[in-house]
C-alpha cells in the first residue's frame, strides 16, 4: 500500500477511533477495557487446553501405568479450560457490542447531520439511491470492521504471540520460529494479493452504486415512464448497469482463486516442517507423544482460523472502502455556513431588503444588482419570464445561498451574520412543487410546527381548504400520503403545503404560485385563506399567473437578473412594458374563446383574468 494509503488508512481508523471510544466517556473506554481483558482471558484459556490434552496422553501412554486421581484432575482441568474460553468469549462479546453499536449510530448520525447541512447545489447534484447505499454500506462496515478486528483478528494475533512463546519455552525456538515464520509469510502474501485484488471489489462497488441509482430513479419516477411507455428502456438501462457489475464481481471472484492457492501453499509448508521436526524430535527422545499431539493442536489452532485471514484481511479493506465512501461526504464544503457565535435573527415588523445583490451558480450570473424592500406588512410580487432570478431570490432569502456581492436583510440585520435556524423558523414557504414526506397526512401538516396540537392542525386544515377531504378519508389524519406525496393530487398536496405554513405562524410568508395546482374555485378560496393568514404580516410572492397578484402593494418584473419594471398592476399596464405584455398574453390563452371572470380595478378598463 503506497504512503499516502497507509496515512488515509490510519486517518480514518483515527475517525473510527473517535466514534467508539469518544473522549472523556471513561465509561464506554472503562467497558473496551474490560472486554480486552476477557479476549486475553480467552485466548489463555485456549492456549492452555492443548498443554492439558497432551499431559493426559502422555499419561495414559505410560507402561507403568497411571494415576486415576491426576488422570482426573488433567480431564477437569481440560474441561474447564473449553468452558473457560467458552465462558470468556461470550462476556467479550457482551461487552464490546454495545460498544461497537454506538460508535455505527455515532458515524450514521453524523453523517446524516453533515448531509443535512450542506448546501443545495450539492442536493441537487447528488443520486439519492448511490448516497443512501453508500451511507449503508459504510454504516455496515464499520459494525462489520469494529466486530471482525475484535472478535477474530485480534483474538488470532495474541494467540499467536502465546502460542510462539509456549513453544519457545517447552519444545525450543525452531518451532517458534518456523510458526511466527509461517503466520508473517501468510499475512504478507495475503496482504499484498489482496490490495492487487481491491481495484476489482472498488469498480464492482462503483457498478452497483450506479445500479442502485438508476433503480431507484426509475422508481420515482414511475408516473412518467409510464407516460413515455418506456418501461423496456429502464430495464435496459437497469440491466447495463448489472451487465457491468456483473463483470466486476466474476473478476474479483476469478482472482480469489489466486489467493486461495498461495494461502494454502504457505499452509501446507508450515504443517510440514513443524510435523517433521517433530516426529524426528520424538525418535530422538526429545518429545513424547502429547508433546506431538499438543505441538498438533496448537497447529490446527492457528493455521484453522488462518485459513479466515485472507477473507477477514478482504472483508476488512472492503469496510475501510466503505467507510472512506461515507466519511468522504464529510469532506464536502458546507456552502453556506454560520460564523462562530452568530447571533439569532430578532424579528419585529419583518421588513426584507434586497441591497445591490448579485448571484451567479458556478459562472452563470442570475441576479444582476438586485435592489428592492418589502416593508414590513406589505406585500410585494415578483414576476418574470423562467430563468429570470425569482427562484434564486427565495433561495437566497432561505440562506441557502449567500449572495456573492450586496446584501440581503431582515429588519435591518444581514442575513450572513445571523444563524440559519432561526432565519428559516420567520418564514413560512408554501413552494409551487410540493414534496411530501411519506407518512400521515396529519404529520405532513404538523411538519409546520412539530409541537402543534391536533386542534391546531385541524385549523390549519380548515383554513387551507382541505379539512372536507381529509373528514372524507377513511382514516383522516392518519391516511399515509405514499413516497413523494404520490396517493395525492397536485392541487391536494399544494393545500398540504398552504396548511403546513399557516401552522408555522412566521412572521414572513413567502408564497411561491402558491396555488398553481388548484382550480379556479379552489383557488379563490385558498386565495382568501391566504390573504386573511398573511394580512398585516411581510408577504413575498413568486408569481407565474398575473391574476393572483394584482393587488399586491408593489409588483417587481425581473427579466435575465435585473427588475426593469417595478409598480402597481395599474401602473405597470400603463407603461406598456414587459408586464403588459405577460398580461396580455396570459389574458388570451383561454381555449376556445372562453370567457374568464373579468378583473376590474379602480381607473381600469374590465381585463379578461390570465388563464390558470
Amino acid at each position: 500500500m503506497a504512503k499516502s494509503g497507509l496515512n488515509k488508512t490510519f486517518a480514518l481508523l483515527g475517525d473510527l477511533w473517535g466514534y467508539t471510544a469518544p473522549r472523556g466517556d471513561w465509561r464506554v473506554r472503562g467497558r473496551i477495557a474490560a472486554a480486552f481483558s476477557a479476549l486475553v482471558a480467552a485466548r489463555g484459556s485456549n492456549i492452555i487446553t492443548p498443554l492439558l490434552y497432551g499431559a493426559a496422553v502422555d499419561l495414559v501412554n505410560r507402561e507403568a501405568g497411571f494415576s486415576l486421581n491426576v488422570l482426573l484432575i488433567l480431564v477437569v482441568g481440560y474441561a474447564l479450560a473449553r468452558l473457560g474460553q467458552q465462558v470468556f468469549s461470550e462476556a467479550k462479546q457482551y461487552l464490546f457490542a454495545k460498544v461497537a453499536q454506538r460508535a455505527v449510530r455515532g458515524a450514521a448520525i453524523r453523517c446524516f447531520s453533515y448531509l443535512h447541512q450542506l448546501s443545495l447545489r450539492f442536493h441537487l447534484e447528488r443520486q439519492t439511491g448511490g448516497l443512501t447505499r453508500a451511507i449503508d454500506r459504510g454504516a455496515k462496515g464499520i459494525e462489520f470492521l469494529l466486530t471482525i478486528v475484535f472478535f477474530e483478528v485480534l483474538p488470532l494475533f495474541v494467540e499467536v504471540v502465546m502460542v510462539s512463546i509456549i513453544l519457545w519455552l517447552m519444545f525450543g525456538g525452531f518451532y517458534a520460529a518456523v510458526t511466527m515464520l509461517t503466520v508473517a509469510a501468510y499475512a504478507y502474501f495475503t496482504i499484498r494479493v489482496t490490495e492487487w485484488r481491491i481495484k476489482f471489489r472498488r469498480e464492482m462497488n462503483e457498478a452497483d452504486e450506479q445500479a442502485a441509482t438508476r433503480a431507484v430513479d426509475s422508481l420515482l419516477n414511475y408516473e412518467t415512464v409510464k407516460y413515455f411507455n418506456a418501461e423496456s428502456s429502464e430495464s435496459d438501462r437497469y440491466d447495463e448497469a448489472l451487465k457491468r457489475y456483473e463483470k466486476m464481481a466474476v473478476r474479483s471472484r476469478t482472482s480469489l482463486s489466486i489467493v486461495n492457492i498461495g494461502q494454502g501453499t504457505i499452509i501446507a509448508i508450515g504443517m510440514m516442517l513443524m510435523m517433521g521436526m517433530a516426529g524426528l524430535h520424538i525418535q530422538e527422545g526429545r518429545l513424547t507423544v502429547g508433546d506431538f499431539v499438543a505441538v498438533n493442536t496448537y497447529l490446527l489452532q492457528l493455521y484453522v482460523p488462518l485459513n479466515f485471514l485472507g477473507w477477514f484481511y478482504r472483508e476488512l479493506r472492503q469496510a475501510l472502502v466503505d467507510m472512506e465512501r461515507m466519511f468522504s461526504f464529510l469532506d464536502e464544503p458546507i456552502g453556506v455556513s454560520d460564523r462562530d457565535g452568530a447571533p439569532d435573527l430578532h424579528i419585529e415588523g419583518g421588513a426584507i431588503s434586497f441591497e445591490d445583490v448579485h448571484f451567479s451558480y458556478n459562472d452563470r450570473p442570475i441576479l444582476r444588482g438586485i435592489s428592492f424592500d418589502v416593508p414590513k406588512g406589505k406585500r410585494v410580487a415578483i414576476v418574470g419570464p423562467s430563468g429570470s432570478g425569482k427562484t434564486t431570490i427565495s433561495r437566497l432569502l432561505f440562506r441557502f445561498y449567500d449572495p456573492k456581492t450586496g446584501i440581503v436583510r431582515i429588519d435591518g440585520q444581514n442575513l450572513t451574520e445571523v444563524t440559519q435556524s432561526s432565519v428559516r423558523s420567520s418564514i413560512g414557504m408554501v413552494p409551487q412543487d410540493t414534496v411530501m414526506f411519506n407518512a400521515t397526512i396529519g404529520y405532513n401538516i404538523g411538519y409546520g410546527r412539530t409541537d402543534a396540537t391536533p386542534d391546531e392542525i385541524e385549523t390549519a386544515s380548515r383554513m387551507a381548504a382541505i379539512d372536507g377531504f381529509i373528514e372524507a378519508l377513511p382514516e383522516r389524519y392518519e391516511t399515509m400520503v405514499g413516497e413523494r406525496g404520490l396517493k395525492l393530487s397536485g392541487g391536494e398536496k399544494q393545500r398540504v403545503a398552504i396548511a403546513r405554513a399557516i401552522l408555522k405562524q412566521p412572521k414572513i410568508f413567502l408564497f411561491d404560485e402558491a396555488t398553481s395546482a388548484l382550480d379556479s374555485r379552489t383557488e379563490k378560496e385558498i386565495q382568501a385563506s391566504l390573504n386573511e393568514v398573511s394580512r398585516a404580516r411581510t408577504t413575498l410572492v413568486i408569481a407565474h399567473r398575473l391574476s393572483t397578484i394584482i393587488d399586491a402593494d408593489e409588483i417587481l418584473v425581473l427579466s435575465e437578473g435585473r427588475i426593469v419594471e417595478r409598480g402597481g398592476h395599474v401602473q405597470l399596464l400603463e407603461m406598456d412594458g414587459l408586464y403588459k405584455q405577460m398580461w396580455d398574453r396570459q389574458s388570451k390563452g383561454f381555449a376556445d374563446g372562453e370567457t374568464a371572470e373579468v378583473v376590474a380595478l379602480p381607473g381600469q378598463q374590465p381585463a379578461s383574468q390570465p388563464a390558470e
